[in-house]
């Protein structure tokens, strides 16, 4: 009956969380296509050499990472500003926009890497926006007792959409025969869950908070009966948006005006070169390091599933981190001990037992994840705030999320 009643809390998220989907598959699909020859063979990339052997391989997969990720940057800054400004819904259907321009970019690109990297600027505006807004929109629209849970499935959504862009990969490397179409095939496909995205966002209403702090209040009071599946005359709507007048007349009785710097008060990423990864520890062929890279991002969405149904409200926020901290330290120095201490021979006929013992150090390292760091900081940044700052303070976690994941891939 909950489920049943809450029915357009799951619409507003599964829309909503598209943009997620978009975050995990955009971040997952060039890894993976820069692995298949026919990418290489129309850009004139060297072939035939796995892992990072090539310079000219690694210095083209180190730009399209890195300029995805200052793209996203940018763009969540940008949006923190544009989602206080306009609103949540029409934030998000600007950058859902901005997106799907820059995935036909990188879709029609041939022969030319200088559209690849500008497709893939165009993109990560869109994606570092969305990803500072979709959190604010759905926790705004969600239940308080489902907040945390529903909330968490931001993290399911994005790794949903880097595995399927793994098997994708996987897929086309074994059913079509190398040419233009088996890299642009997967490319194109991110632009369906972008179409839908935008057109479902259409469907929707505004966040009754933003609409409250706006002053727009049957408005916000149509909006919440909406998503409650519930009359606007409904004790339940009229209780809970009083609540919400409350809080936010509270929150600008106490200060008034936004500043930037109250957010700053006290109060990495292994899948953009995972096939790369799996080749240099002796997971020679492209297809079994896309076979590896497909295995990996299924114990992802499976980890992270079992945590935001069992994990994340009974265990406590504080203590996930904790927990998952020291538990990717750990297998994170295992494998760095294992590396060191038997390096992968490329001339070796098969698998060593140390390079099994360090896939298996990876796919601990994101089940440890995918239980505390994956899921967890979104739900954080979308609660800490008070209303008049969630758009900007969960803008500035999206944009130094974004930031360091620039530092390190570059």
């Amino acid at each position: 009956m909950g489920l049943f009643k809450n029915r357009r809390v799951y619409l507003v998220t599964a829309v909503a969380y598209s943009g997620s989907l978009l975050f995990g598959y955009d971040t997952g699909v060039m890894g993976s296509v820069l692995a298949l020859d026919s990418f290489k063979n129309d850009f004139g990339l060297p072939t035939g050499k796995t892992g990072f052997a090539s310079a000219k391989n690694a210095y083209v997969s180190s730009n399209v990472v890195s300029l995805l990720t200052s793209g996203c940057f940018f763009g969540a800054i940008a949006a923190a500003f544009m989602n206080e400004a306009i609103g949540r819904r029409p934030t998000l259907r600007a950058l859902c926009s901005i997106f799907l321009v820059g995935a036909a970019i990188q879709t029609g690109a041939h022969h030319e890497i200088g559209l690849i990297y500008g497709g893939h600027v165009i993109a990560g505006l869109g994606i570092g926006g969305m990803s500072s807004v979709m959190s604010v929109y759905v926790s705004e629209n969600c239940p308080a007792r489902q907040r945390g849970r529903i909330s968490g499935l931001f993290q399911e959504f994005l790794v949903f959409g880097s595995t399927f862009v793994y098997w994708l990969n996987y897929g086309v490397s074994l059913h079509i025969p190398t040419s233009t179409k088996q890299w642009r095939v997967p490319v194109a496909i991110q632009m369906i869950p972008g179409g839908l995205m935008l057109i479902g966002l259409f469907f929707l209403k505004e966040s009754p908070r933003w609409l409250t702090k706006k002053g727009k209040h049957h408005q916000a009071a149509a909006a919440l009966a909406y998503v409650r599946c519930e009359t606007i005359d409904h004790p339940d709507v009229i209780q809970e948006l009083a609540e919400i007048r409350a809080s936010i007349e509270e929150e600008l009785n106490a200060i008034e005006g936004v500043k930037w710097k109250e957010c700053l008060q006290p109060g990495m990423r292994i899948g953009y070169y995972a096939p790369e990864i799996f080749d240099t520890i002796e997971v020679a062929s492209s297809k079994t390091s896309l076979f590896a890279t497909g295995v990996y991002g299924t114990v992802k969405v499976v980890a992270t599933g079992i945590f935001l149904l069992v994990g994340i409200d009974q265990l406590g926020r504080k203590k996930a981190l904790v927990i998952g901290g020291a538990w990717r330290s750990a297998t994170m120095f295992i494998l760095a001990a294992v590396l060191v201490t038997n390096p992968p021979n490329p001339d070796a006929g098969g698998v060593s037992s140390a390079s099994i013992a360090m896939i298996v150090m990876i796919y601990l390292y994101v089940i440890g994840y995918s239980a505390s760091w994956g899921p967890t900081p979104w739900v954080f940044v979308s609660k800490i705030f008070p209303t008049r700052l969630r758009g900007y303070g969960v803008g500035l976690a999206a944009a130094t999320q974004w930031l360091f994941n620039f530092v390190i891939t570059k």
